[in-house]
């Protein structure tokens, strides 16, 4: 049915009015008159051209606003390592983050959370991990949150891990705290943070996953991988089932030293730990539902890569032959090798976890 020229004008008037006014007054005064001009099927086109028109509005709107459309995005932030304080459990607490050269404040970049080990500091992981070298050249910003428990040095930490430690900080909302302080005041997409943690640091980021939360598409963990507080089996250790409950499958990339005597790679080792790593990775596969792994070994380096998982979630453990309590490639670890045991420079535990982690998202 041809439509006159009148009834197209209005029609193509009122899907404009429709955009701006919508069910206002001046749209239903509108409506009617064109009810009294134009037939019933030339109605129903109206009322399908406004709707198209509103969605096509909206559309535009979207795309308008770009990529600067967070919280955190409009402003530069000058390049660097720096510290920023919050409140968080009515005390206040302190991380610190790194902002690369080419951060512009309009782009959403990732994150990587990083966190300390026991008797540390944020300042002191983010020197031992080299994240800001790995930032720098990738583009993304490097964030180190630190622990609540104050060690015998000054200016030291350790995180209250729940069921592990005995400290009143509820480390878990510091760590949701941290996350909505870098998501408030930087340009970043969620869609991309990540976790890594060393040691102590380790067992805090798994915990946090074992609890349920959400926030990470992939974690990194250095000598410190957990599958829950540690529960007596006989004469050793097993990872409780109870205390690790993750929300989601997780995609997990995790180093050790078959030399560690801090917390041996078989276990048994200190009550904190308990269990070794083998058997918290041999639990993760079961929670990330995985299927047989591949193993082989290249010179001084054992391979695991769980490539069959739900969701597409993939998980690789490196086993490094002569390696202690060490971050494998950091030379800023090689002053304490006499306590902490050799540095691995067989690869890179940073540079890997980057290639790993820029697969992943959440």
């Amino acid at each position: 049915m041809l439509v006159s020229t009148s009834c197209t004008w209005q029609i193509f008037s009122f899907c404009i009015l429709s955009v701006f006014c919508y069910r206002g007054p001046a749209a239903e005064d509108y409506m009617q008159n064109i009810e009294t001009k134009c037939e019933k099927p030339v109605l129903r086109r109206i009322r399908a051209l406004s709707v198209v028109a509103i969605a096509s509005f909206v559309s535009l709107l979207s795309l308008s606003t770009g990529s600067a459309s967070a919280a955190g995005c409009g402003q530069p932030r000058d390049v660097g390592r720096y510290d920023m304080t919050l409140t968080s459990g009515g005390h206040e607490r302190v991380f610190s983050y790194f902002i690369p050269s080419s951060y512009s404040g309009q782009d959403k970049v990732p994150v990587v959370f990083d966190f300390h080990g026991s008797d540390s500091n944020a300042n002191e992981q983010l020197d031992r991990s080299e994240w800001e070298r790995v930032a720098e050249r990738e583009g993304f910003i490097a964030v180190a949150p630190q622990g609540s428990m104050p060690t015998k040095r000054a200016g030291y930490f350790a995180w209250n891990v729940p069921g592990v430690a005995k400290g009143e900080a509820d480390e878990g909302a510091y760590i949701r705290d941290v996350i909505k302080a870098v998501d408030d005041n930087f340009c970043v997409d969620p869609a991309s943070f990540y976790a890594t943690g060393y040691s102590g640091g380790g067992r805090m980021v798994s915990q946090y996953l074992c609890d349920g939360n959400t926030d990470f598409a992939a974690a990194g963990l250095v000598v410190g991988l957990r599958a829950g507080t540690p529960k007596r089996e006989g004469d050793g250790f097993v990872p409780d089932a109870a205390t690790c409950k993750p929300a989601k499958p997780m995609s997990l990339i995790a180093f050790a030293g078959l030399d560690d005597k801090i917390n041996p790679i078989a276990g048994p080792g200190l009550p904190y730990w308990g269990y070794g790593a083998d058997a918290a990775l041999h639990r993760w596969a079961e929670l990330d539902g995985c299927k047989s792994p591949t193993v082989k070994t290249e010179g001084r380096v054992e391979t695991t890569d769980y490539a069959q998982c739900t969701d597409g979630v993939r998980i690789a453990s490196y086993r490094l032959a002569g390696a202690g309590h060490t971050w494998p490639g950091s030379t800023a670890s090689l002053k304490i090798q006499k306590v902490i045991g050799k540095v691995s420079f067989d690869l890179n535990a940073t540079d890997m976890m980057w290639d790993f982690f820029s697969k992943s998202k959440r």
